[in-house]
């Protein structure tokens, strides 16, 4: 789950608060883990070097939520950052910080996805090599500050509202301590695929 990433991580304080807090637990990050298909091999093996996201770990409620079909409302991830991401010097790129800001909110869709799925699986109705995936739509994005590099920065995802098979997700980077460089809202759409 990690343990490399947590230790590393926690060597920063806002950080090492955020993975001992009683409400939080550690998760698997399914976009970092390279896959035979290729997929999500822009984010596991592109960004996933000593010079563009060192570490990444991401936590999820301890409690999972017992109304609706979202289980879990929110997700922090914290990426470590290096230069190898920059726009200018000592900033990372705009459109990489957009590429966070989409990732986050894949990752919160990705672990209520699995859950949802082998829910369903679980009581029969659906079968075995079926599922359900989102892709995004849209993705606003409000430019606060520059993202400094290299860095650790915690990036929010919060489920805010679905319409049908629309989903839409509010998203924050930010420097763990309060300071906001990035807000960002977004609109999924859920499509039936096979497995």
């Amino acid at each position: 789950m990690g343990d490399a990433a947590i230790a590393h991580l926690s060597q920063t304080p806002w950080c090492a608060a955020l993975i001992d807090s009683p409400e939080w637990t550690p998760t698997r990050t399914a976009s970092r883990v390279p896959k035979p298909t290729t997929e999500d091999s822009f984010f596991a093996e592109t960004l996933g070097t000593s010079r563009t996201i060192r570490s990444c770990l991401t936590l999820r409620p301890v409690k999972e939520e017992e109304d609706g079909d979202m289980v879990f409302k929110e997700v922090r991830t914290i990426m470590e950052l290096g230069d190898g991401l920059n726009g200018y010097p000592r900033m990372a790129h705009g459109g990489f910080v957009a590429t966070m800001l989409d990732e986050v909110m894949g990752v919160l869709l990705t672990l209520n996805i699995e859950a949802k799925n082998q829910r369903r699986l679980e009581v029969g109705r659906m079968g075995p090599d079926e599922g359900m995936n989102c892709f995004t739509a849209y993705l606003n994005t409000s430019y606060k500050k520059p993202v400094p590099t290299p860095g650790v920065v915690l990036c929010t995802a919060k489920f805010d509202r679905r319409e049908r098979n629309k989903i839409y997700i509010r998203t924050t980077i930010e420097d763990g301590q309060g300071t906001v460089y990035t807000v960002g809202e977004g609109m999924f759409i859920e499509v039936k695929t096979k497995i």
